[in-house]
């Protein structure tokens, strides 16, 4: 999946056409010469698969290369800029976890219209609003708490509301999975024989029910892990979030390959990552799934 991903990026940037020095040639006192010196310097004067087979070459021995923007090895510069994201990440899924599961468990403990409404209402808004809007509202409110548009590039205050930013839409798919889930698994016949045993309510949802309907649950929770860097650029954008959205940005409008490269090889790992936990998560919390795969 990363060969086929990273061949076809690197195609992609190639066919574009242009580079990272392409604007240069605007400039009257930067002769041909030193352009073409400084594509031969970076390697953009070769074919495509020449170029991605020094990149892939590189990549395997944990060199990313260069930036040619920020004239910093690549490594560094994304390392501080994902443990950035992956703060707001880790906040934003703490987020849409807590909120989603607690109105799952009291809709199902307390049953009544108004909660179901509620639910509702708030699954469809949270759905529906696009993730421009919640970044510039994410914005507005940072502006008027802070008294300015100045500021700590990564205050507590910024962090919460691209926390939230970015929770909107993760809350909307897991509370609607959650609630769908938990509902079936209540109707099952190993929650009567629970009551039957004598078992308080609480007791029935969460040691038995919350088990049986987490599986879907925690396959979305392996793939937020990829959306949650995707849907990043825009919120880092207009927040002006020093994260590896906003990097990534910058580094596709200067034609920055190498950083363009190294994000598209982390966002796939992640990719690759959360199914892979997910799939872990599962077989630890439901036994016919590993009993199925030992017998495979």
């Amino acid at each position: 999946m990363l060969l086929v991903v990273s061949g076809l990026t690197f195609a992609l940037l190639s066919a574009a056409g242009g580079d990272a020095f392409s604007a240069l040639r605007e400039n009257p006192q930067i002769s041909a010469k030193t352009i073409e010196h400084l594509r031969n310097v970076y390697g953009l004067d070769q074919p495509w698969p020449v170029g991605y087979a020094k990149w892939l070459g590189g990549a395997v021995t944990g060199d990313l290369g260069e930036s040619i923007s920020f004239r910093v090895p690549v490594g560094g510069l994304i390392w501080n800029r994902l443990l950035s994201t992956g703060l707001l990440g880790a906040f934003a899924l703490f987020i849409a976890i807590v909120v989603s599961v607690v109105l799952c468990l009291l809709a199902v403990r307390f049953p009544n219209k108004a909660l179901d409404a509620f639910i509702e209402f708030l699954i469809l808004i949270t759905s529906s609003t696009p993730r421009i809007v919640l970044a510039l509202l994410a914005l507005l409110l940072t502006v008027y708490f802070s008294g300015g548009v100045g500021g700590s590039e990564t205050g507590p205050l910024k962090i919460i509301l691209a926390s939230l930013a970015l929770a909107v839409p993760l809350t909307a798919i897991f509370l609607a999975q959650t609630r769908e889930a938990l509902g079936q698994a209540m109707k099952e016949d190993f929650v009567q024989y629970a009551r039957a045993k004598g078992l308080s309510e609480w007791a029935i949802i969460t040691r038995h029910a919350l088990r049986a309907a987490i599986n879907p649950f925690l396959t979305l929770f392996g793939l937020s892990l990829g959306a949650l860097l995707g849907g990043s650029v825009i919120v880092e954008t207009v927040l002006g979030w020093p994260g590896i959205g906003a990097l990534t940005v910058n580094a596709v409008r200067n034609r920055d390959i190498p950083v363009v490269m190294a994000v598209v090889l982390i966002t796939s790992s992640a990719v690759w990552f959360g199914n892979a936990l997910a799939e872990l998560l599962q077989q630890l919390n439901d036994k016919r799934i590993r009993y199925e795969n030992d017998s495979r």
